[in-house]
């Protein structure tokens, strides 16, 4: 499978500091060979002397794009920014601190997505850069799932995958709300309802440069977002107020076991805030989108991830268990 050499990707990457990571995957995007790329980037308010190497490099990169917010915007808003200054038919994303794991990559992703048009996008094998092992970081799928094979799937992995642009932008691209965490899931959900499918596609590959200090820790916002976003995404698509407090409650008796009941309960009252203003949209404008999840649509979620699907007493019981000491 190869791509016309015409053929146009827009390279989306945001920038906050790390200017060393980010010029070598700026570097890695620049190579590709096969298509013509474009190189978007946003940076999100990196220190004065980080975005001056950044500029400096740039200056160089003739089909490479800056964008300088001077503030964070959040992963959402942040690819919304970067997607909305191209227009080539596919948008491929790749974090600040991953390289494409060789020069062909952008090619084979379009070829993939060229010959599949029911997909609307593609999540890539995400590898750590230092072992050259699968990124159990960056590992969301079921766990009869293996990294050197495709398969159909409800997701993709945000440090490297291709979405297809109409179908981004007919379901409104990123949620803007949800700020960090939970945003590809969003996204998924709802170009899914619109009737297309995601693939994961191995032969596209990333390498990873996972590090930890860099991440942000379940103490220090990651379990607010976790909590606030995953309810608030629930509500939009329809699940019912029973299943929500029920999942509120496990959240925040979680939360108190890892010693950040605030954040959990942070993250419940922000919810609840977020749904009543997607309410009000829903009844104020007649125009507003509703994203409730079609039979069909979960009908497909649960033939991928069918051992995902627990009763709601293991689901709860699942709640008792420390959390995660990753990022």
């Amino acid at each position: 499978m190869n791509p016309a050499p015409d053929v146009q990707v827009d390279v989306i990457i945001l920038s906050w500091n790390r200017p060393d990571d980010t010029i070598a995957a700026i570097a890695s995007a620049a190579e590709q060979l096969g298509v013509r790329q474009r190189i978007l980037i946003v940076d999100q308010g990196s220190e004065a002397d980080n975005l001056r190497r950044l500029e400096a490099y740039l200056a160089d990169v003739p089909n490479a794009t800056l964008e300088k917010l001077g503030f964070n915007s959040g992963v959402a808003g942040g690819r919304n920014i970067a997607s909305e200054m191209g227009s080539a038919p596919y948008i491929v994303a790749l974090d600040s601190d991953a390289e494409f794991a060789d020069r062909h990559a952008l090619a084979t992703a379009v070829a993939h997505l060229d010959a599949r048009p029911e997909l609307c996008a593609i999540g890539f094998r995400i590898d750590n850069y230092f072992t050259g092992e699968n990124d159990a970081t960056s590992w969301d799928y079921p766990p009869e799932c293996r990294p050197d094979t495709g398969f159909p799937a409800t997701r993709f992995i945000g440090a490297g995958h291709a979405i297809r642009r109409k179908v981004f932008a007919a379901v409104g691209g990123y949620d803007d709300r949800l700020f960090f965490c939970g945003e590809e899931l969003d996204l998924s959900y709802r170009m899914l309802n619109a009737g297309y499918r995601i693939a994961y596609v191995p032969a596209v590959g990333i390498r990873h440069k996972v590090s930890p200090e860099h991440r942000v820790m379940w103490g220090k916002g990651r379990y607010y977002y976790t909590v606030r976003n995953s309810l608030y995404s629930a509500y939009k698509f329809g699940t019912p107020l029973p299943r929500l407090l029920v999942g509120a409650a496990a959240f925040v008796f979680r939360g108190w076991r890892n010693g950040i009941g605030l954040a959990a309960l942070r993250g419940v009252g922000d919810a609840v805030g977020m749904c009543r203003a997607y309410r009000r949209e829903i009844v104020d404008q007649a125009t507003a989108p509703t994203y409730a999840l079609s039979h069909e649509t979960w009908r497909y979620i649960r033939q991928c991830e069918s051992t995902r699907q627990q009763p709601l007493l293991a689901k709860i019981r699942r709640q008792f268990v420390r959390l995660p000491h990753q990022g």
